[in-house]
């Protein structure tokens, strides 16, 4: 009470000194001296309204007192009363039949507004944001009630263009809808009711809808626009489907989508892009044994990836997208000069089946695109894969399918004779490209096992069925990974083998462990009955009982061979029977063999070794069944890849899973050029990387990959390098990030020597580097294909207290604010340095970037960060940065917006008056 009294003796005080000053006539000068003495020191009017007191003064009569309006500018412009508070008196002025006070006081705002504002470290920031807002529904209600006042209704709506043209005021009035609905609410209402007054023609119609849907969207930044054709997608598929080539369509889509939110894509683009990458990547492998891989990829999965883009109802962009291609002719046509047709009428029909395009929209593409005469399409025996390839394969599949649901004891031999066709030349491979593309390697792989496990007892034809089911299996899994095409708890036969015995690159066996499984009794039978050269078995031998005891056997050979108990002729002998006509018995020996070698001392590998190239040597004669021969094929294809994935020297290297003599530095260098200078990365290179990632790790990879794009000086140079870098990182995007912020970053940025070569064109790539990786990492988690991403690497601690680790979403979010608190001493420092313009630069991306989970990335850069950056750099921020930073939602997140705001108007309005000075 004694507060409200002497509140209320203040402002008694100070009506008393208005009339005083009205009487006296006294000059704005003069009010300005004697009204410091009735506001104590370092007081605002605001405490007193004192901004009320002399707008109820001033308006008293039948036009507004422009000396007692003279008092309120010059309290004003001496900070007396704040300009929130003077706006929020004008927005109650509601006599608007006074229609010369309602010019005045427009007038008045007019004055105001090139330099309302709240000066550094002024609670009201908030306040002006609704008073903003308060004062453009005051306008509304003057456009409404005074239709008659022409000269009132200009005045009224060339303030509310002002207002609603100038960022600053767009901001507040967006900060004032979450701060206030309710008031945004009347705000809207007004709107439409003005909506229905004014005419179309009417200029200040925009305006009144502009301000109806105002929201932190109507500010947009800055698009970034680039010429096609791009790098990232095609980059991205080599590095993706060359570690992961069953990635799903749903998976594929999910990242496509992320790539066109980050990179700015129109739909049309991002397919146009999806279809050259798929193109492009086909015609680099022509001829090898990928081509059936990207074959089926780019006719079959590209089209089922679109659907699920595009849905059935977004043609144009479809025909867009392949106007864009049709801009890309020198590549259809080097296809299809290396083809017996047209791949481009290929994909068009693949479209068309999948109701992408219509019939009439196949035919109008077929016109425009003209075969040049001087091509002439490749039809000689050299081309023995026609691109309609698929359409066969896809057939197959389905047979193969439907075949292999039937009634075992029916089909048994029919089966083995369709199979023994399916390994026939290349007939698997592209088989197994098509149910990859179509998901529907897991239903062959669960239907092959169901037949394996029908055949494991002897009989000849049962035999033969076994071994061919069982060597179509290990390829599979050899090429697609056990986590990926069988159950993790499956109790078949040939999944306790691939659990316990086979040889795989990230899942090393225990050769003494795979030992235990045998029976010595067993064992000991088959040594008598292989080195006396007997390759066929008794009747009513069990296969399981064969798979598990073999390598016993090898075990045996090979240290009696050690020990000089058998000559290399007694090996060479036992060897050879236990090839014989079973594909799967070399392919079980040679499991064992290599699980041995991984870890054997260096000096003893050549025994194991020759045992192992012996297993590979059969001279099959002419009268041997021809479907031995395509079988023995696939053996010898899935035992040396065995010795590849042990790291063994092999004569021929072939895939990605070598060991190479030259530098991991030098193969990422030529990777990373040939790349940079082509616009495109070729299998080889995708496969490098894989290798690089297992030899070197994550870490190491990341810098590696760094280092090369910050020598690169050029901006277009720099924008393919900044796709080739995120591409190369989806060898592993999670595990990549983590490291790139956790310490490819800090070790760049805080090493004198490689942070003073970072200068401009640098800085901004390595930061929308960053941004992209931050992103695209988020979304591999959130995704549901969860279990896929690689566990993140626990981080030390330097505590002995017990905490719990931070799942792997926490912990990219810890790692980036850990990165940008690093930033923050730099900054209070005073000096601006390169740390200073990167963490910009990255703050800059991320809001720029704006995908869904942008609010929880964004919410990790410090507040106190950003204001520290506007007042060191004021002049690399604007409203529309500065209202995407921060979370409208919360009410923190509004003072900061509302604060930040404010610092950067003060900025503009003290370039402005510095300006005039001159």
């Amino acid at each position: 009470m004694v507060m409200e009294s002497k509140t209320t003796s203040k402002t008694s005080c100070l009506k008393a000194l208005l009339l005083r000053a009205w009487r006296e006539r006294w000059s704005d000068l003069q009010w300005g001296i004697n009204i410091k003495t009735v506001l104590p020191r370092g007081v605002s009017g605001d405490v007193y309204n004192l901004a009320d007191c002399i707008l109820q003064q001033a308006v008293v009569g039948a036009g507004a007192n422009q000396l007692v309006l003279s008092y309120l500018r010059h309290s004003l412009s001496a900070q007396l009363v704040s300009h929130a508070a003077v706006l929020q008196r004008l927005s109650k002025y509601n006599q608007l039949s006074k229609v010369h006070c309602v010019f005045s006081l427009l007038e008045f705002l007019e004055g105001m507004l090139p330099g309302i504002t709240v000066s550094c470290g002024k609670p009201e920031e908030t306040v002006l944001a609704t008073a903003v807002l308060s004062v453009a529904l005051w306008l509304l209600h003057i456009l409404q009630h005074c239709q008659s006042d022409t000269i009132i209704i200009k005045k009224a709506s060339e303030l509310l263009r002002i207002i609603l043209t100038d960022d600053f005021y767009i901001s507040m009035m967006c900060l004032a809808r979450y701060n206030d609905p309710d008031l945004f609410a009347e705000t809207n209402r007004k709107c439409l009711e003005l909506e229905t007054i004014f005419k179309e023609q009417d200029e200040i119609l925009p305006y009144i809808r502009k301000l109806a849907n105002i929201d932190v969207t109507i500010l947009h930044l800055p698009i970034k626009t680039e010429t096609w054709p791009g790098s990232l997608i095609q980059c991205w598929l080599e590095v993706k489907l060359t570690g992961n080539p069953g990635t799903s369509t749903a998976i594929l889509a999910q990242q496509l989508k992320i790539f066109k939110k980050l990179k700015g894509f129109s739909n049309a683009r991002l397919y146009a892009e999806l279809m050259r990458g798929s193109l492009m990547s086909l015609y680099n492998v022509r001829k090898t044994t990928h081509e059936s891989q990207w074959g089926a990829f780019a006719f079959l999965k590209v089209p089922h990836i679109l659907l699920e883009l595009a849905g059935s109802s977004d043609s144009i962009s479809i025909v867009t997208a392949l106007e864009l291609m049709l801009q890309h002719s020198p590549l259809l046509d080097a296809m299809d000069a290396n083809s017996s047709c047209s791949n481009f009428e290929c994909l068009l029909d693949e479209l068309s089946k999948n109701k992408l395009l219509s019939e009439p929209q196949v035919k109008m593409f077929l016109e425009k695109r003209k075969t040049p005469p001087s091509l002439k399409m490749d039809s000689g025996p050299g081309n023995n894969m026609p691109t309609y390839w698929h359409i066969c394969a896809e057939s197959t599949l389905t047979g193969i399918l439907k075949t292999l649901s039937s009634d075992y004891q029916k089909i048994q031999d029919a089966l083995l004779k369709m199979l023994h066709q399916v390994l026939a030349g290349n007939s698997y491979e592209l088989i197994l490209a098509v149910a990859t593309v179509q998901d529907k390697l897991g239903t062959l792989v669960n239907r092959l096992i169901k037949f394996n496990e029908c055949s494991k007892s002897a009989g000849e034809a049962k035999s033969q069925l076994f071994d061919i089911t069982f060597v179509m299996l290990v390829t599979i899994v050899q090429n697609y990974g056990a986590a990926a095409v069988l159950d993790s708890d499956g109790e078949s036969l040939f999944e306790q083998w691939v659990r316990s015995c086979m040889v795989e690159r990230h899942k090393p066996k225990a050769a003494d462990q795979i030992l235990r499984l045998g029976d010595p009794v067993i064992i000991q039978s088959l040594l008598e009955q292989f080195n006396s050269g007997e390759s066929e078995f008794k009747p009513g031998v069990k296969w399981q009982e064969i798979l598990f005891n073999i390598p016993g056997v090898m075990h045996e050979v090979l240290v009696a061979w050690e020990q000089g108990a058998l000559v290399p002729q007694d090996v060479k002998r036992i060897l050879d029977a236990v090839r014989g006509k079973m594909c799967c018995l070399p392919i079980v020996a040679a499991a064992w063999l290599c699980a041995y070698m991984r870890t054997a001392p260096q000096e003893t590998l050549l025994k194991p070794i020759n045992m192992v190239q012996q297993l590979l040597n059969l001279n099959i004669t002419a009268t041997e069944e021809d479907n031995l021969n395509d079988r023995w094929q696939l053996t010898c294809e899935i035992i040396k890849k065995m010795q590849r994935d042990v790291q063994l020297p092999l004569p021929i290297k072939t895939g990605h899973y070598l060991v190479s003599r030259q530098p991991a530095t030098e193969q990422l260098g030529q990777a990373w050029k040939l790349g940079i200078s082509r616009g495109w990365l070729d299998n080889n290179s995708a496969g490098a990387l894989h290798c690089l990632l297992e030899t070197a790790g994550t870490r190491w990879l990341v810098s590696a990959v760094i280092h090369e794009l910050v020598k690169l000086r050029y901006r277009d140079q720099l924008q393919r390098g900044i796709d080739l870098a995120l591409a190369m990182f989806h060898v592993d995007i999670v595990g990549c990030t983590q490291q790139l912020l956790s310490h490819v970053l800090p070790q760049l940025l805080y090493n004198d020597v490689q942070a003073d070569g970072l200068m401009e064109p640098q800085l901004p790539a390595l930061a929308y580097v960053t941004s992209y990786c931050v992103y695209t990492a988020w979304d591999a988690l959130s995704s549901e294909d969860f279990d896929t991403v690689p566990p993140v690497a626990k981080m030390s601690r330097l505590s002995d207290t017990k905490e719990e680790e931070s799942k792997p979403l926490e912990q990219l979010i810890i790692s980036l604010r850990q990165l940008l608190h690093m930033f923050e001493g730099v900054i209070q420092e005073g000096s601006i340095t390169q740390q200073t313009y990167f963490a910009f630069y990255l703050i800059k991306s991320l809001v720029e970037v704006k995908v869904p989970s942008a609010s929880t990335v964004l919410g990790a850069i410090p507040p106190s960060l950003i204001s520290d950056l506007l007042k060191t750099m004021p002049e690399l921020f604007s409203y529309p940065l500065l209202l995407h930073i921060h979370d409208v939602a919360s009410t923190s997140g509004r003072i900061n917006m509302a604060k930040d705001l404010c610092i950067l108007r003060n900025y503009h309005l003290k370039n402005v008056k510095d300006n005039n000075n001159r």
